[in-house]
């Protein structure tokens, strides 16, 4: 019997599978010579295109394109319901499901056939995303075993066969996201015990940082056209990756015979602040846990970011200790994944538990009339869970009620960027029963994939006043769903993208002039998905001016937001 693990990854993703009692990670695409003496040679990009012949492209090839193409589609999870590749748009569970396709398919070119598989989620990953990630693989045609925490199978690849319980913190710095966990080994069980991370940091911002610095040494760097500044920004990552084993990396420039040496020390210096904000998710989880440094004793590095020496050296000294050897940090969470599979699938005497990263709540009004987080299940609490908590809606005669799901931290700000509001729904009540006949309970269900299930009932009659699972985007049209899986299929079996539409201005960007349209366009799909939250929201709001200018206006705003895209010059 297979197992089969499936890291869906921000950048890169990478099946492996358990079979005859080993693990063996699939070759599922052909990277360029020097990326695959870079350890590269089995994971797949993260990335899908359009070519030239509309034709759908998938990982090293699309990758390697100058435009038409979608990287870090994960990132957009929690956010986005259309992305845009070529001149069409495009469902984002349309997108992601083609994703997982071409890794299925990948897997079956190599001879191994499957349609069942673990898949591995950020531990930090909002209950959206966690949902969006199953949906995408359902319509791939691959059933989700279980959704199981990145930090958990890393640790199951480097412990399933210690003989000694442990305590191992995981430290799994991606592409995208950061995820520090810390689990207990009991007697062959793995424990989440606690967990914290931060959702936008990874090699894609090390890369943006990298570049920017390169750049800012170049003269002439805002001449280059579209396919050189393709070409640096892949050359850029590419020195990133051989500068976690020499000292120096030198890359081709636009130009004839140009050429730039980045060494080390120019690497850590820009990336240094983001170094220092991973002391943050580790300091919190032996906070949580009420211990020091030396409670933990095993530390494991995985993800890409986590090679780069300074990292390595920065995590060493936080926790006393120098992390173990043997795990591959590129493809120890697909094996574990693939470990996982085995073990529900009983080829395994071993176990696992996972548990929350974020508490889950609603909000309500306070004893004083201030809206707080009210949390129905905590930080840290084992899966599957299930809690309810009484409410009454907040004046009488009311004929609605409010109901929102907020998951995060209850001990920040309401409106700190760390709370989310999931969902929220407006709930019919009675006005003519008392506030106290009219109290309603609200419940939550959290399964072992981390998915919410929200049940609202009516405390006086029993009635079921909401029953829902916490969807997202197209996943709320089964009808759509049906239209997406079809869509996959076709360009799965014909080769050609299909599903999408041609893309069409709003209103305010249609009555703009082309090279206006254009410095939006340019902004919304080439640099605000790979900057951070804040950022993000700066860039969406010049972008927002510019469409509402008119006169003058136009020109300075427009002049002010190409000036902020010459600062991200190399992922244009």
């Amino acid at each position: 019997m297979t197992s089969i693990g499936i890291d869906f990854g921000t950048t890169n993703s990478v099946v492996a599978q358990h079979a005859a009692g080993s693990i063996e990670v699939l070759p599922i695409d052909g990277p360029p010579l020097a990326w695959a003496n870079l350890g590269f040679d089995r994971v797949l990009p993260s990335v899908l295109g359009v070519g030239t012949a509309e034709e759908a492209t998938y990982g090293w090839a699309a990758k390697q394109q100058a435009d038409n193409k979608l990287e870090a589609v994960k990132r957009l999870f929690a956010t986005e319901d259309i992305v845009r590749i070529g001149d069409f748009e495009y469902s984002v569970e349309t997108a992601a499901a083609l994703l997982f396709a071409r890794l299925k398919n990948g897997a079956e070119e190599t001879g191994v056939m499957f349609d069942r598989a673990v898949v591995t989620v950020p531990a930090n990953s909002r209950g959206l995303a966690r949902l969006r990630t199953k949906l995408c693989a359902g319509l791939a045609g691959i059933e989700v075993v279980a959704l199981l925490n990145e930090p958990t199978a890393a640790a199951m690849a480097h412990s399933l066969s210690a003989n000694v319980d442990q305590t191992i913190l995981v430290f799994d710095w991606g592409g995208g996201t950061l995820d520090v966990t810390v689990l207990e080994t009991v007697a062959g069980v793995f424990i989440e015990r606690a967990s914290k991370g931060i959702q936008r940091s990874g090699g894609l911002d090390l890369d943006n940082l990298l570049g920017s610095a390169v750049q800012a040494r170049i003269p002439g760097h805002e001449a280059w056209t579209d396919r050189q500044r393709a070409a640096f920004k892949l050359d850029i990552e590419y020195a990133k990756v051989l500068l976690s084993t020499q000292l120096e990396a030198t890359i081709e420039t636009p130009g004839p015979g140009q050429s730039f040496t980045i060494t080390r020390e120019l690497l850590e210096s820009a990336i240094r602040p983001k170094i220092e904000e991973t002391r943050m998710p580790i300091d919190q989880c032996l906070r949580d846990l009420g211990i020091d440094a030396s409670g933990i004793d095993q530390v494991v590095l995985v993800g890409g970011s986590s090679k780069i020496p300074a990292v390595r050296t920065f995590v060493s000294e936080i926790l006393g200790k120098e992390p173990v050897a043997g795990v591959d940090p590129m493809t120890a969470v697909a094996q574990g994944a693939a470990t996982a599979a085995a073990i529900l699938a009983g080829e395994l005497d071993a176990d696992f538990f996972v548990a929350t990263e974020h508490a889950l709540g609603t909000i309500s009004l306070n004893d004083v009339g201030q809206p707080h987080f009210s949390v129905l299940i905590g930080r840290n609490h084992q899966l599957p869970a299930r809690a309810a908590g009484g409410y009454q809606p907040v004046n009488p005669g009311q004929k609605t009620v409010l109901v929102q799901v907020i998951e995060g931290d209850p001990d920040v700000p309401l409106d700190d960027p760390d709370n989310v509001v999931l969902k929220e729904w407006e709930v019919d009540v009675d006005p003519d029963q008392s506030p106290q006949q009219n109290a309603f309970t609200i419940s939550y269900e959290y399964d072992v994939d981390g998915i919410l299930h929200v049940n609202v009932t009516n405390d006086a009659t029993g009635d079921q006043m909401l029953h829902e699972d916490l969807s997202f985007g197209v996943s709320q049209d089964k009808a759509a769903l049906v239209t997406v899986a079809k869509s996959v299929r076709e360009t799965i079996d014909g080769g050609r993208l299909a599903g999408g539409t041609k893309a069409a201005h709003s209103d305010a960007v249609a009555s703009l002039d082309s090279k206006s349209r254009d410095s939006i366009e340019r902004v919304r799909t080439k640099i605000i998905p790979f900057v951070d939250d804040d950022e993000a929201a700066r860039l969406e709001g010049m972008c927002r001016d510019l469409e509402h200018a008119a006169g003058q206006e136009v020109d300075t705003c427009r002049d002010a937001l190409d000036a902020e895209a010459r600062k991200y010059a190399y992922l244009l």
